[in-house]
């Protein structure tokens, strides 16, 4: 049956985008999608202690009073965040145009 199988790449970058790893969920690299998810979410936890001292002192300080390594762990934190999810967006993105090919391929 035509289009059994087949990824919607777009879903699959929506998904992503909603939290990273639910693309690679949505493609079927179940190990993949868990370990991606995980990792968001260890990032986050390790991030919230450092994001709270930085919003105590951003509503009552200047910039210039936030200690200079909360600043770095807070910037750090948030790189790897948007690093990891802009390879999962990616990821999503590449791997359902991949099923797409590999479906098509083996239809011919």
């Amino acid at each position: 049956m035509r289009g059994e199988g087949r990824k919607r790449p777009w879903l699959a970058v929506l998904l992503s985008l909603f939290f990273p790893g639910l693309g690679q969920l949505y493609n079927g690299q179940f190990a993949k999608g868990i370990s991606i998810f995980a990792l968001i979410i260890i990032v986050n936890i390790l991030s919230r202690e450092p994001l709270e001292v930085f919003l105590e002192f951003a509503d009552t300080q200047t910039l210039e009073d936030i200690p200079r390594s909360t600043l770095t762990l807070v910037a750090g934190y948030s790189l790897a965040t948007l690093f990891i999810a802009g390879i999962s967006i990616y990821d999503a993105n590449v791997t359902a145009k991949k099923i797409n090919l590999d479906i098509e391929e083996k239809q011919l």
